[in-house]
């Protein structure tokens, strides 16, 4: 009788133990991940990354823009255009491609990995620096692709204002 019950005690003590370390591994993971996602907040220089995408945008448009027009001198298709000027059409097509499309775009494939500060590690367990330094990196990314395609969108409405008011 006394091989039943102390095989039964310890059939219990083993499966309590597992859902709270389970609960603690997850409760930690949750802290990591909201210190990390306060930190990035924190870390995150917005107003640097809406001017990469401010300036970079506005770049590759003017880039665009000037070797379409070059690129329109260069070539004579006035039938594929329907009687439009070429330069004109070029410097359009240019503005657009590289204005509009190449910013975002690269941003997006750009594979950059921020990394957060090594001291915000010191005492800390293995499992919290690897769920920290994911929820960093993910946060970071995404607030870096959502600033600069902010940044983007702006140069590009703004050149297109500019375009519409100067009669192109």
């Amino acid at each position: 009788m006394f091989r039943v019950s102390a095989f039964f005690i310890a059939t219990l003590l083993l499966f309590s133990a597992i859902p709270a370390s389970l609960a603690q591994q997850n409760l930690m993971q949750a802290q990591a991940e909201a210190d990390a996602l306060r930190d990035v907040n924190r870390d995150m220089k917005e107003s640097l990354w809406f001017a990469l995408g401010l300036v970079g945008s506005s770049v590759g448009t003017v880039t665009g823009c000037v070797s379409g027009i070059l690129g329109g001198f260069l070539m004579d298709f006035d039938s594929l255009y329907f009687g439009a000027d070429p330069v004109t059409v070029c410097g359009l097509t240019g503005t657009i491609v590289f204005g509009v499309l190449a910013v975002p775009i690269s941003v997006h494939m750009y594979p950059h990995s921020p990394s957060p500060p090594s001291e915000r590690f010191l005492g800390k367990t293995p499992e919290y620096v690897a769920a920290y330094t994911q929820a960093y990196r993910s946060k970071a990314i995404s607030l870096r692709k959502k600033l600069v395609t902010a940044g983007s969108i702006t140069s590009n409405l703004g050149i297109l204002t500019l375009l519409m008011n100067s009669g192109l």
